[in-house]
């Protein structure tokens, strides 16, 4: 991933009161992506999130109905709480609802469970009570309502209503939050292959709830960047803000 690394090192350097920390780069189709944690002078996280290389939208798996993960873990030594790690997930044929998600896109998944936590949640009937219980009304951010179910290996999707893919326009991108045992245990952009495709830069501001189960930092905007000279997508979670928990 020497692209990737290289851009680092000068971003840094352009900066001057900023780092950027890569971690571990993941093969994605014929790309490699990593997580990245972007820290001020004081040494104070910024910003976090995923960066990954143009090369990632090609050949890409393209078997119908299946759900290609692809984890992606902070880089080495550093702590961001509430985040453990990141996962893209790519979906060839989209996912349910399908008049509004049965299209070709990633979901970026940003964790604050473990990988092994996660791989107990089931989702399947054995843990339905768990997966499905209903968080306090502080912990649910202004606009949210839950989706119809649980998805295994991730929890229980809650969706901004006032989301344009709800109001008759195309999915492009949406940011869903996770819940499971009625605590918040991801952050989900999710982005139309399509929509990435047009080399889109945004920045959009996303509700954030009273409180949470797990204190920390959680963004308040989220971001996409498009480096056309490194050929890099840039997705930041920003305006971090501190939450304390329960």
């Amino acid at each position: 991933m020497k692209s990737i690394f290289t851009f680092l090192f000068l971003f840094s350097l352009a900066a001057h009161s900023e780092t950027v920390i890569s971690g571990p780069a993941v093969t994605i189709g014929e790309g490699q992506a990593s997580s990245f944690v972007k820290m001020d002078e004081s040494g104070m996280t910024a910003s976090l999130g995923l960066v990954f290389s143009g090369k990632c939208l090609q050949g890409l798996p393209a078997t119908k109905g299946h759900d290609y993960e692809y984890s992606l873990d902070l880089p080495e030594g550093v702590s961001v709480p509430p985040f453990d790690h990141f996962t893209m997930n790519w979906n060839p044929q989209g996912h349910v609802p399908e008049e509004i998600y049965g299209v070709p896109h990633f979901d970026f998944h940003f964790y604050f469970i473990t990988k092994h936590e996660r791989h107990m949640i089931l989702c399947d009937g054995t843990d339905n009570a768990t997966c499905m219980k209903q968080p306090i009304p502080e912990y649910i951010p202004p606009y949210y309502i839950s989706g119809p179910g649980g998805v295994p290996m991730m929890g229980w999707h809650w969706v901004d209503l006032r989301s344009p893919e709800f109001h008759g326009q195309p999915f492009t991108t949406t940011y869903i939050y996770g819940f499971y045992n009625g605590e918040m245990i991801f952050l989900e952009p999710m982005m139309a292959l399509s929509y990435l495709q047009t080399k889109p830069q945004f920045t959009k501001e996303v509700p954030l709830p009273r409180n949470v189960a797990k204190p920390g930092s959680y963004p308040a905007t989220y971001s996409l960047m498009y480096d056309s000279v490194q050929d890099l997508y840039w997705l930041s979670l920003e305006k971090l803000t501190k939450l304390n928990g329960k």
